[in-house]
């Protein structure tokens, strides 16, 4: 007999992320201890796009280090697409990282010694695919990207618009179940900087990833499907935009 499953079922299947009484404290036990995040509670249901704003030193980008496990949490739980990652071996969170979080930042963060399909395909060679398979893969992600004639090109060569573009394959190579940006258009011109939101946009349409970015910037953030505001460690509240919701 086929089993169903209860609203409470249903909703926990279609969350990507859930966050639980997350704390980060730096410092910690000493005098000049600082509380970065305070008691996080946050979930994400899976193609969502989400923007986290606040001032500097809100702990946005804490959070989304924590998320993406770049830095250590010093309480609470993190569930990504089921997987409870208190569960995790240092070992187990470095394969389970490659494998279902992408990265994207606001310096591109690129090696400077490798072309744009050789930055692309490095996830893949990390990850044991073969290196035929994985430059062919490489090079159809930039193609969709419209970076087809930009394959050999070092990020030198490049504009910052097409260095993004690169960081972006790369992020999505993998096909991550979730992929977090941390002011991914901060170095970017206005023009240049919506291309790229509505890049964001239709990856999130067409392939429903799920994205979380970090940003200071009101007109980018109103490109997501809603805002988390943060102030002082905390979460002060959640802007919902149902004209984006719409769209979708």
């Amino acid at each position: 007999m086929k089993k169903t499953m209860n609203k409470k079922d249903q909703a926990s299947q279609n969350l990507i992320l859930k966050i639980s009484n997350l704390h980060k404290r730096y410092n910690e036990g000493k005098s000049n201890e600082v509380h970065a995040l305070r008691g996080v509670e946050l979930t994400v249901k899976k193609g969502d796009m989400m923007a986290i704003m606040g001032s500097s030193g809100c702990g946005k980008t804490t959070l989304l280090n924590m998320i993406g496990f770049l830095d250590r949490r010093s309480a609470g739980d993190i569930i990504i697409d089921g997987v409870d990652t208190s569960t995790l071996s240092d070992g187990q969170m470095t394969a389970f990282r490659r494998d279902n979080i992408g990265f994207i930042f606001q310096l591109f963060n690129l090696f400077s010694f490798l072309t744009a399909v050789e930055n692309v395909e490095t996830p893949l060679l990390l990850k044991g695919v073969n290196s035929g398979l994985a430059r062919e893969q490489a090079k159809m992600m930039l193609r969709e990207l419209g970076m087809e004639d930009r394959l050999y090109h070092l990020p030198t060569e490049l504009s910052g618009g097409q260095q993004q573009r690169v960081a972006v394959a790369r992020a999505l190579i993998n096909q991550p179940a979730i992929i977090l940006g941390d002011e991914p258009t901060g170095d970017l011109d206005s023009t240049t900087s919506y291309d790229i939101m509505e890049l964001f946009r239709r990856i999130n349409k067409i392939n429903q990833q799920t994205l979380v970015l970090v940003t200071h910037n009101r007109w980018i953030a109103e490109k997501c499907d809603y805002i988390v505001h943060m102030t002082d460690g905390k979460i002060s509240g959640i802007e919902d935009l149902p004209l984006i919701r719409d769209e979708k």
